[in-house]
This record gives structure tokens, C-alpha cells and sequence, in this order.
């Protein structure tokens, strides 16, 4: 009789596995790695395309995904109205400087007409990352390159070292949790990645990510 496979979380957080990220560029589609360093309490993050030289720093504040766009003020006219901005803007091939926690103001201003008196007002506007999407990274808001659609739903990794993290727990018969607090990257997968009903599918999807990053040599 076989050993059963055992993984033991040890509690490692999704932003372990942040320091080298599999992305394809967002302006000519080849593939890319963003590098980062957490060093003085923050991510140094650097994506280069070598195909294009598309460049993105974090120290600039450079994003390429969904934007949160608000802003409110009272009608210009009837003043007795809050006119309220409150859109997504979509992800860009062109890199927009927006900080990562705080709010950035826009030099910019739209039109938002009164509900009241129908007379439309210039609302300034500001911004933040819309995050919380599957399949970005989350330095810039790049669209990762091991992605795996699935019947069961969306699966993506950053790196090797992601995967095969994933992939022995996956695999595994008998699971441990060493941290109670729901931190790490294991008790955060979504409850299907989680069913053993669902492991034959997982392991194959794996599979085939580890082939795009190591596709098999030319004879």
C-alpha cells in the first residue's frame, strides 16, 4: 500500500510567491516577468518587455488595469443635488500613474447633469486601482500568462514555485493547517479548488500550465 501524500500549510501568504511574475505584455501580447523585491516594508516591482520595451516601475505608481474613477459635489445651479461620478475605466496598453492605497486626484473634470434642475455641472474626479480581479498581477494590473480556464472555474499561478505549491497540495490525500487565521495562500483558495472531486481536473490543468513554461525542446 502507497504512503498517502500529505501538505502541511504553513500559513505562507499569496505575496510569497509575488517576487517573479509570469505576465504577458499589454501593448504587443509576448510574454514578460515582473521582478519585485519587498524591501522597507513595501514592494520595489519592475516589468521590462524585451520584445517591445514597454516599462513599468511601482515607484511611479504605474497601473495597466481596471481603474476606479469618483468624485462628487453639490449642482453648480440649484446647489440642492449631489452629483456623483462613480465609474470603471478599462485596463490599458498605456501605463496610468494611480497610487496604491491612497486616492489620486485627476486633473481632470466631467460632465454629470442634475437630476433637479437638468443643467449639467463639472465634477473633479480622482482615482484608485480597481482591484480583486482573477488573473492580474498585482504590482501593475498586467494580465498573467499561466492561466487556465476550467469548467470549474478560473486557475492561474505566478511562477513555478506557485505551482508547485498548488500542485502538492492538490495531490495531497491527508492536509494539515499549522496557522489557524485565514491568511495563507491555501485557506484562500476558492472552495472548488478545495473538492477531491475536482483534483483529476486541477492536476491536469497544472499540467498544462507547467508546459507553457517549460515547453518541450526542439529535437
Amino acid at each position: 500500500m502507497s504512503t498517502p501524500l500529505r501538505h502541511r500549510d504553513e500559513g505562507r501568504s499569496l505575496g510569497v510567491f509575488a517576487d517573479r511574475i509570469e505576465v504577458s505584455c499589454p501593448r504587443c501580447g509576448q510574454a514578460g516577468v515582473v521582478r519585485a523585491d519587498w524591501r522597507d516594508r513595501q514592494w520595489h516591482a519592475l516589468f521590462v518587455c524585451t520584445h517591445c520595451a514597454l516599462e513599468a516601475r511601482n515607484e511611479r505608481c504605474d497601473w495597466f488595469g481596471e481603474v476606479c474613477v469618483y468624485g462628487r459635489r453639490p449642482c453648480g445651479y440649484c446647489g440642492h443635488q449631489w452629483l456623483r461620478i462613480d465609474r470603471i475605466r478599462p485596463a490599458s496598453t498605456q501605463a496610468r500613474h494611480v497610487h496604491e492605497c491612497s486616492p489620486s486626484g485627476l486633473d481632470e473634470s466631467l460632465p454629470v447633469q442634475c437630476p433637479i434642475c437638468k443643467r449639467s455641472s463639472e465634477v473633479k474626479i480622482d482615482a484608485m486601482r480597481r482591484r480583486g480581479g482573477d488573473g492580474l498581477d498585482p504590482h501593475f494590473g498586467l494580465p498573467l500568462r499561466l492561466v487556465e480556464t476550467t469548467r470549474a472555474g478560473l486557475l492561474w499561478v505566478y511562477n513555478a514555485q506557485h505551482l508547485d505549491e498548488l500542485r502538492r497540495y492538490i495531490a495531497a490525500d491527508q492536509r494539515e493547517r499549522r496557522i489557524v487565521a485565514n491568511r495563507s495562500m491555501i485557506s484562500r483558495l476558492p472552495t472548488w479548488m478545495k473538492l477531491a472531486r475536482h483534483r483529476p481536473l486541477m492536476l491536469k490543468s497544472l499540467d498544462r500550465l507547467a508546459a507553457l513554461m517549460f515547453p518541450p525542446k526542439r529535437a
